[in-house]
């Protein structure tokens, strides 16, 4: 079981007592004895280590984690989450590395050319390993073989929020509003492929609605937009959006998970208004280079259940509008695989490209 799998220090043990047990006892072994003598003392022969000896050394002394989106994005928080926990438990060094740029490519590439040894790690998720691989052609990943997934640590809603000049106060009322006035409203969106154009998509395919896109563009701001009325609605994350709907710029009128969430508690989710089957979640996951061997991906993933279980962690996601939600690998493989099989088929349903 991973949770049973425990961290080194890193050392082997006394290999010198070891080693002169061996010499005391090697005349009256043969040849073949005297090497397995020596192999079983920690490594005095010049063939490699076994895996999980080279597994046993993590955590090592420095590790980098790469975030391939700006700071202060919802990976970078839980980049910072993990790395504090990991100094304060291990003494470790670690460094969050963030690399914008390129559709999350220019970090992810970063980690594709890291060695498989546990010091580097990248925080990636919907954004960097579920969207791009569905609406940018001849993406130049598999994001299912080149990286190793090793578990999603938290997950956030997104929400349907409109400006205050909108009347509608529940998503029934805001699809008879739209059908009213088809073609005049709009949503806003950060670009091409983001899980906010995404979602709109989604909603209005299972809705029947016509309800144009608007892009952010470099200077724009989606709440600016909406307590404006430039638009009249957005499908925006909840870290995002949560202060302005605490503060009463723009009225949720439900989430687009499966569940309430509790930081809106009193928010419904779409599938409860009647929109059925409507179910999205944006979830951060954490990944190591291709080629990690099992041993070591255990390892990594049974420090990764550790801080998701620790209630400064917790306290820190919610905080920023997190829901801790832990999912090991065996569970995040195959998870991430029908993620990039579902929003290809959404892309290709509403002609989305990036």
């Amino acid at each position: 079981m991973c949770s049973d799998v425990q961290l080194s220090s890193g050392q082997d043990g006394n290999a010198e007592g070891a080693a002169a047990t061996v010499s005391a006892n090697q005349a009256t072994l043969g040849r073949r004895g005297a090497m397995k003598s020596l192999l079983f003392a920690g490594g005095i022969m010049s063939a490699p280590a076994p895996r999980a000896a080279r597994a046993a050394a993590w955590p090592p002394q420095a590790i980098r984690i790469i975030v391939p989106f700006p700071a202060g994005r919802v990976t970078d928080v839980v980049a910072r989450v993990i790395a504090d926990s990991m100094r304060a438990a291990h003494g470790t060094t670690v460094i969050v590395d963030n690399r914008p740029g390129g559709n999350a490519t220019i970090g992810m590439e970063a980690l594709k050319r890291s060695a498989p040894d546990g010091a580097t790690l990248l925080v990636g998720g919907l954004g960097s390993h579920g969207l791009p691989p569905a609406v940018i052609p001849n993406y130049p990943y598999d994001v299912n073989t080149d990286f190793a997934a090793l578990a999603i640590m938290a997950e956030f809603v997104n929400v349907m929020v409109v400006g205050q000049q909108v009347p509608a106060r529940s998503v029934r009322e805001f699809i008879e509003y739209s059908k009213s006035r088809r073609g005049e409203l709009n949503y806003v969106y950060t670009s091409n492929g983001a899980s906010n154009q995404m979602t709109a998509e989604l909603f209005k395919l299972q809705t029947d609605l016509d309800i144009v896109g608007v892009p952010l563009g470099q200077a724009g701001n989606s709440l600016i937009m909406l307590q404006r009325g430039d638009v009249q609605v957005a499908f925006e994350n909840l870290p995002t959006v949560k202060g302005a709907i605490v503060g009463g710029s723009l009225r949720p009128l439900a989430v687009t998970s499966p569940y309430r969430t509790p930081q809106l508690p009193d928010v419904p989710t779409i599938m409860e208004a009647g929109v059925p089957d409507f179910s999205v979640t944006s979830w951060i996951g954490i990944y190591g280079p291709p080629g990690m061997d099992a041993a070591l991906m255990a390892l990594v993933e049974a420090e990764l259940r550790r801080i998701a279980g620790t209630e400064e962690a917790k306290q820190m996601l919610q905080t920023a509008g997190f829901e801790p939600a832990f999912k090991p690998r065996a569970e995040f493989v195959p998870f991430q695989r029908g993620e990039v099989e579902r929003w290809t088929r959404v892309a290709r349903d509403a002609k989305i490209q990036a």
